[in-house]
């Protein structure tokens, strides 16, 4: 891939780095901050809904803007967001800086794939928007355990101020993309517009609840680990590991899966495996081999979620596939949110164990709410395996998007 993708794949890298490394230094955080476990828990709360709420509405507002303008904008806010978080001097302050860098992050991701498919033909769409978002796998592979091993050992203050640096580097190569006009204004209404069919609202509601459940086990995954690793940083740092290569194999197993046996039947095994996994990991990672084991499984479970309902989401709005995709990715983001919340009512009320039950029970949540998905299917068959394409551009399917998708 040329230059210009790796620019934007970089972006992606350092936005995946900022989303994932701060639950493993929560413990951290909080005593720096004077707050609570579970009250530093709400770092990863506000930047997930100002990622999934202000990103939106402010794409909407500044979508028409000149793309290098808004992407440039966008990291420039993310920058500033991280450079608060790191200076704060109590825990107010670093909520306000984790709020900032979240919109800017969800504006830059949102434009970077966009910017990707102008850049490239519709015949290498696919292969140019899996690079670009690749730049999240390769954060959760390689920045996350390096950024929570860099963290133990010196300051999470230093990597957050690293991430400022990096969000700086992309933007010279930035500036020598084409001088792309802004997209037509999409209004905010016409985005929401979907979620008055309820194939589609049930189907975002699936996912949203499977991954809350999920991300309420991650959230939390400093304390989930601590029996396995004693709080040693080289041992988090395996385990961290051995998640990124979990979510690798989830992306491809489940696109091979969706491919083979259709999106309804690829979901309908993964979620209730994940709503079980996410109850015995915080149970059984009690020592480095089954951390390991039950690390792995579950994030290539979690991982796995993503490709077939956005396959569903496609079918079930053809004519509508780039704006459900957009709420897709939404979901994602308030699941990680609300996904903090019910992790800090499980912690609190049952510690380390709490946390398993508090999503557990989500999942069964989740199980519901997939199935009202099927049952309020039409006549449309949802098992197509991509993404159609609208006014002959081509939108590439959950498959492409989910390389480095949440």
């Amino acid at each position: 891939m040329n230059a210009k993708l790796f620019t934007l794949a970089c972006g992606n890298f350092t936005v995946g780095v900022s989303t994932f490394v701060i639950a493993p230094m929560l413990g951290d955080i909080g005593m720096d901050l004077d707050a609570g476990r579970a009250v530093a828990g709400q770092l990863i709360v506000v930047y997930s809904l100002a990622y999934a709420l202000g990103g939106p509405l402010l794409t909407a507002l500044v979508g028409h803007r000149p793309p290098r303008q808004v992407l440039l904008v966008a990291l420039a806010v993310f920058a500033v967001g991280n450079g608060l978080t790191s200076a704060a001097v109590d825990f107010p302050g670093a909520v306000a800086g984790r709020v900032v860098a979240g919109m800017g992050a969800g504006v830059y991701t949102a434009n970077a794939l966009a910017v990707t498919r102008r850049l490239v033909a519709g015949d290498r769409q696919g292969r140019a928007v899996a690079f670009v978002v690749g730049g999240l796998t390769a954060a959760i592979v390689l920045g996350l355990p390096i950024g929570a091993w860099l963290g133990s050992t010196t300051s999470w203050r230093l990597v957050l101020g690293l991430l400022v640096v990096a969000a700086t580097l992309p933007m010279a190569g930035i500036l020598l993309l084409p001088a792309l006009d802004g997209a037509p204004a999409v209004a905010l209404r016409d985005r929401l517009a979907p979620l008055r069919d309820r194939r589609v609202l049930a189907t975002l509601l699936a996912t949203w609840l499977c991954l809350t459940a999920s991300w309420t086990v991650y959230n939390f995954i400093d304390e989930v680990l601590l029996p396995a690793t004693g709080g040693d940083p080289g041992r988090q740092f395996v385990a961290l590991l051995g998640f990124g290569v979990g979510a690798v194999a989830g992306n491809l197993l489940a696109g091979r899966l969706a491919d083979r046996y259709g999106p309804e039947r690829t979901i309908v095994v993964v979620a209730p495996l994940l709503t079980v996994a996410v109850m015995v990991v915080p149970l059984a990672a009690v020592t480095m081999p089954l951390a390991l084991l039950c690390v792995g499984l579950w994030a290539m479970l979690h991982w796995m979620v993503n490709v077939p309902q956005q396959l569903r989401l496609a079918a079930a709005a053809p004519d509508a596939a780039p704006i459900v995709l957009g709420l897709h990715q939404s979901t994602i983001y308030l699941g990680i949110s609300t996904a903090g919340l019910v992790g800090a009512l499980g912690y609190s009320l049952a510690g380390p164990t709490g946390i398993g039950y508090a999503a557990f029970a989500t999942g069964l949540l989740a199980l519901c709410a997939l199935w009202w998905s099927f049952r309020a299917r039409s006549d449309r068959t949802l098992s197509n395996d991509r993404a159609p394409e609208t006014d002959g551009a081509h939108y590439p399917t959950g498959r492409d998007e989910a390389q480095g998708n949440h």
